[in-house]
């Protein structure tokens, strides 16, 4: 066998070993538990659980400058960065405030209460509740840019203005892959709802 051929096969079957693995490892990760208020065409409403963040503000910038410092300060957190050294699971997805001023926040599993979590080591990490809340949410694969986000948000917008949605105008990127899945990735935009019926 030429050995181009073999090293070719080689780098193919590691690359689909490597993503049936991270495939599986985000199937396995904790997702909260929404339920499902209505499905339109092109976009549904969602009412999420109260649940607990480690938040990081970011300050004013774009998704693609601000992503992975942010990333990196929360991800700290999770990883024994805080008073305990404590590792906590990683969850899905990662939630971005796209607002004038952003931040990141990861969702914590939903075994903690608040009292039961470690401090943050790092000051730009708090630990927040958020409460119960109604999202309108859109979906889109590939990995998300800054076009991505903006394209969909206003796509979205505009569907919540047909439908007479009324929104309290917060808009929220969520990304639910590791940079290293390649395929079938998901991506959400989500805008908060002031009330639905």
């Amino acid at each position: 066998m030429n050995l181009t051929i073999y090293i070719t096969l080689v780098i193919l079957s590691l690359g689909i070993f490597s993503q049936a693995k991270t495939n599986k490892m985000v199937v396995d990760t904790e997702t909260p538990k929404y339920e499902l208020m209505k499905e339109y065409e092109k976009f549904e409403i969602r009412k999420y659980p109260k649940m607990i963040l480690a938040t990081t503000k970011m300050g004013k910038g774009s998704y693609s400058k601000n992503s992975s410092k942010g990333f990196r300060n929360v991800a700290s957190y999770i990883f024994g960065g805080n008073n305990e050294n404590k590792q906590i699971s990683m969850t899905s997805p990662v939630l971005s405030s796209i607002d004038d001023s952003m931040s990141m926040s990861f969702i914590m599993p939903s075994k903690y209460d608040l009292e039961e979590l470690p401090k943050p080591n790092n000051q730009n990490v708090e630990i927040e509740i958020q409460p119960e809340r109604l999202m309108a949410i859109i979906s889109f694969s590939g990995f998300a840019n800054d076009y991505d986000i903006k394209y969909y948000t206003e796509i979205l917008k505009d569907q919540m203005s047909l439908k007479g949605l009324s929104t309290s105008g917060k808009v929220y990127f969520q990304g639910y892959d590791p940079p290293f899945k390649l395929f079938n990735r998901t991506n959400e935009i989500a805008i908060e709802l002031n009330n639905y019926e």
